[in-house]
């Protein structure tokens, strides 16, 4: 059953109240839902299954029945720093990156990024934000990542203090270069290139840096999404998040 999610003031007395005027229409024309029929509902801490008592043009109002902890938020966090891509491409890591339960996404400006965003960066955000929004409801997960403006890869240095690890995937990068984490890390960034890869220049400016570890994906050339995807994978096995 799908899950609503509503603002813990919308809470009052064991009673809910779901104003999003989308979620409405969705409730009543899609699922068909009648006063009397059950509801999820989460608050980004708890998840309710509840009771409609009145449906309205503005507003449905549901009453508790059952409140349980919401445990599908990762405890330890991932940032992906993912250089800018294709569309349609770029699309799908986001929606991915959230489904696996990433923090934050950092879009990246290297030299062989081809889409150029400098004039639209907010539009493109806002609608990478929505991307991630409807693939946060879908997968059930409490929270959507925040999608932050682009930054050059250099600058990706700056993060290294929020960080306990820097992870860069790399072609070039000795097969026996697995990607291994200790137990006890919390925070760890990946930074992804963008269909060209990286330039061995970029890849100098991280690789005598600590907290950085450049790594080997296996024998053959992954495309960016499918790096994304396999090294956030990977990440949050090691992590016990999966």
């Amino acid at each position: 059953m799908p899950i609503f999610f509503i603002e813990s003031k919308n809470i009052i007395n064991e009673t809910a109240y779901i104003t999003d005027r989308d979620d409405i229409n969705h409730i009543v024309k899609v699922l068909r839902k009648r006063e009397g029929e059950t509801l999820n509902l989460c608050d980004g801490v708890y998840d309710y299954k509840s009771k409609i008592l009145e449906i309205s043009k503005d507003k449905i109002k549901a009453a508790i029945e059952e409140k349980i902890l919401n445990q599908r938020e990762p405890q330890k966090d991932v940032f992906l720093f993912q250089c800018i891509i294709k569309n349609q491409k770029m699309d799908i890591i986001i929606q991915k990156a959230t489904e696996l339960g990433v923090k934050a996404l950092i879009p990246v400006i290297s030299k062989r990024v081809v889409i150029d965003i400098s004039e639209k960066e907010e539009k493109k955000i806002e609608r990478w934000q929505k991307i991630a929004k409807e693939a946060q409801k879908q997968c059930l997960r409490p929270y959507s990542p925040q999608i932050l403006r682009a930054i050059e890869i250099g600058r990706v240095k700056d993060f290294l203090d929020q960080l306990d690890l820097l992870i860069i995937p790399y072609e070039k990068k000795n097969k026996e270069a697995y990607l291994d984490i200790n137990s006890n890390t919390n925070r760890v960034g990946i930074l992804i290139g963008p269909e060209g890869g990286f330039e061995e220049e970029e890849i100098e400016l991280f690789k005598d840096l600590p907290k950085v570890k450049i790594v080997s994906l296996g024998k053959r050339i992954l495309r960016s999404e499918t790096a994304a995807i396999s090294t956030i994978s990977i990440v949050m096995h090691l992590l016990g998040e999966m």
